[in-house]
């Protein structure tokens, strides 16, 4: 054992000790594991400010500090690394990209790790719907109003709807629905908002409601002839506010169908008229369509290109050459079909047969058959007393020549349809041009009529004697009554003797009286009705550049132009021996004459004239406008434009009836065109009252009375054309 001795003392014995340090250990500390606890990111969308997502660690020394190891955030976001923060506004257009994938890393300086993380960017919610159709008074109404972007469901809000309608949640869109009432017409706002839980968007709407239109009965059919039974699909065409539909497929009075859209099979042979009547809050309105329908006894077919008369008829590879062969054969209610080819037969007729003689496109797409006289005769004769069931329908008729009358129709005694048809270079001696009636009631529709010539008493065109033809939506342009005879040559297109004619919606241009009156029309005695007709550009070498009227006629004239029309007497309108004239509603522009730039009335002959523009006429001598030749003759106006110092004569004007003397402000009067402009005085300036009975719409077939001042109340306007 060692011992210490120090001097002076005795020695101490020197113990042995071992120090041992509390809580101390020989090895290294350890952190505990780093390590990313959050596993997703809160979506975002486009657009969207404040964006904010904080990263999460746990383990480590505590201090971290982040980063991006890989991929990308959403543009205009940002990594705080200090804080694990991710942040900022995120960029439109960024969610085609979605989702954004990318590796965070955190370390504490000693340990490192990552996570893989993503953030899906949705497009902005927004309401994708921006207008709405209008409603109706009275009228069921359904919208419906989407949206797009964010993510589904959507729940909607909808606040201030106008009185009649709701909403309701139909999936993700709302829908609007429910029936205005009546007097509720205005423009209501309303709020419409819709969010995913994320996003809150809203939107204003404007919706309409406007005042029912009157409706306006039309309809098409699938198929209009054939044989029994046939089976026929009807399409309503109706314009206006329609909410029922009442059919009578035969036009007995008893309705078959309410469908908007039936199918109707008909058994029995025969011709059928169809009806429709429309039903809304606006009114009602129908549309009957004579022999629309034909069931068919026997189809026959004529080919003049590949036919033979030796064969049978019964089929296009059976088809006969000629029409004369097929109306032969052809008994009550057949049709025969036509092809397209051109036939030089004359004198073809019915012999009092109910027969469809019918033109088609087989050879050629849109081309009809042409009867091409070549001067040697007329096309057709009748005179057995045929009907409106004896119907000729889209040819074409030329060159027909006759010394006496018709140069391409004779029509006598009897009464039958001529439809879809063109009369061109046809010529006669004596009357009629192109078609004269005799003591019948025929009808014309959808018929054309240029260049036909009557060499004698006139009628360029048609001829009517003691007979009562309708004549609608023809076109007359290009014909003549050369006059060779001493008198005659009057009614370039049309002459009409001791008869009564009513036209309507027909076209007159460039037609011309070579020998005296009338350049469109001569009506001599009889009655004489024009409704939807234009009258353009008509000529008379003396009295009535369109119309030419005497000894007691009646002519009654609603919702027609005159323009560029010229004469000697009467540019556009000529009146001569008591005869009584009514005008509603027509315009009456740049027609010229020495006396009566527009109107002559002579021989005690009067004009009432109702709602109706006379305005920019000419005559070099009296009468700008009107002219009274003697005292027996009167004007009457009514509610019209007139300028105030074209009248003239010994006669006796009245024109204190709320008439106006203003420019009636045409939109372009030099290039023809009539309608008015939003200044023009004569907007709701009419009287409804004056209107004939069953007259409700205008020139061009658009609704007769509108509130054009938007007054409240709907007023006819003066002339051809309403404001709408």
């Amino acid at each position: 054992m060692l011992r210490l001795a120090v001097a002076g003392c005795l020695p101490l014995p020197l113990i042995p000790f071992m120090v041992v340090t509390a809580g101390c250990s020989g090895r290294k500390h350890k952190s505990p594991p780093l390590t990313i606890t959050i596993a997703t990111l809160p979506d975002g969308y486009e657009g969207q400010t404040g964006y904010s997502a904080q990263l999460t660690a746990t383990g480590g020394t505590g201090s971290y500090t982040w980063s991006i190891a890989s991929g990308d955030l959403p543009p205009n976001l940002a990594l705080d690394p200090s804080t694990g923060v991710i942040s900022g506004d995120i960029a439109f257009n960024t969610s085609a990209n979605s989702p954004y994938t990318f590796t965070v890393q955190v370390t504490d300086g000693q340990q490192t790790v990552k996570a893989d993380l993503s953030i899906t960017v949705y497009a902005q919610l927004q309401i994708t719907t921006t207008t709405l159709p209008d409603a109706t008074e009275g009228a069921s109404y359904t919208a419906t109003i989407e949206a797009a972007g964010g993510t589904t469901p959507y729940t909607w809000t909808v606040s201030g709807l106008p009185s009649g309608l709701s909403w309701s949640q139909v999936g993700d869109t709302v829908e609007i629905s429910g029936t205005p009432p009546s007097g509720s017409a205005g423009t209501y706002g309303f709020s419409v908002e819709v969010t995913d839980g994320q996003q809150t968007v809203s939107r204003r709407f404007d919706l309409v409601v406007n005042k029912p239109t009157p409706p306006k009965a039309d309809f098409e059919a699938s198929s209009t002839e054939g044989a029994a039974a046939l089976t026929v699909t009807f399409t309503d065409k109706s314009a206006g506010t329609v909410t029922q539909w009442q059919w009578d497929f035969d036009n007995d009075g008893t309705p078959d169908s309410t469908t908007q859209n039936p199918t109707h099979t008909y058994s029995a042979p025969g011709w059928y008229t169809v009806k429709l009547t429309v039903t809304g809050p606006g009114g009602s309105d129908s549309c009957v369509k004579e022999r629309y329908i034909l069931v068919a006894n026997d189809i026959y077919y004529v080919d003049g290109t590949n036919g033979d008369d030796g064969n049978g008829g019964t089929g296009w590879n059976d088809a006969w050459k000629t029409i004369g062969k097929a109306l032969s054969v052809a008994g009550d209610y057949d049709l025969v079909l036509v092809a397209d080819a051109t036939y030089t037969e004359t004198d073809l007729n019915f012999n009092g047969k109910k027969i469809y003689l019918k033109g088609v496109d087989k050879n050629t797409a849109g081309q009809r058959p042409v009867i091409d006289c070549q001067g040697n005769g007329r096309a057709f004769v009748f005179s057995s007393g045929e009907t409106a069931d004896s119907v000729v329908d889209n040819f074409t008729i030329r060159n027909g020549n006759a010394s006496d009358y018709g140069g391409a129709v004779s029509c006598l005694l009897s009464s039958p349809s001529i439809i879809n048809c063109t009369f061109s270079g046809n010529s006669a001696g004596s009357n009629a041009g192109a078609i004269y009636f005799y003591s019948g009631s025929p009808t014309l529709s959808n018929c054309t009529f240029s260049d036909n010539k009557a060499g004698g008493n006139g009628g360029g065109a048609i001829y009517c004697d003691s007979s009562n033809p309708t004549l609608t939506n023809c076109i007359f342009s290009g014909n003549s009554a050369d006059g060779k005879w001493t008198i005659g040559g009057d009614g370039g297109a049309v002459y009409s003797y001791f008869s009564d004619m009513v036209l309507s919606n027909c076209t007159f241009s460039g037609n011309k009286a070579a020998g005296k009156e009338g350049g469109a029309i001569c009506c001599y005695g009889g009655n004489l009705s024009l409704t939807h007709c234009t009258l353009i550009n008509n000529k008379a070498n003396w009295h009535g550049g369109a119309i030419y009227c005497m000894d007691n006629g009646n002519m009654s004239i609603s919702n027609c132009l005159f323009s560029g029309n010229s004469a000697l007497w009467g540019g556009a309108i000529h009146c001569i021996n008591h005869v009584q004239l009514t005008l509603t509603n027509c315009t009456f522009s740049a027609n010229s004459a020495n006396c009566g730039g527009a109107i002559d009335c002579e021989s005690s002959s009067s004009v009432t004239i109702n709602n109706c523009i006379l305005w920019d006429d000419s005559a070099n001598n009296a009468g700008s406008e009107i002219l009274l030749f003697d005292a027996g003759s009167s004007a009457t106006l009514n509610h019209c434009c007139v300028n105030s110092g074209g009248y003239d004569g010994s006669g006796a004007v009245d024109d204190s009836n709320n008439c106006i003397y203003d420019d009636p402000q045409f939109v372009d009067a030099a290039n023809g065109d009539y309608h008015l402009k939003d200044t023009s005085p004569c907007i709701d300036a009419g009287d409804n009252t004056l209107l004939p009975s069953g007259v409700t719409t205008d020139l061009e077939g658009n609704q007769r009375i509108v509130d054009g001042d938007n007054d409240g109340t709907p007023v006819v306007d003066i002339g051809a054309y309403e404001k709408q």
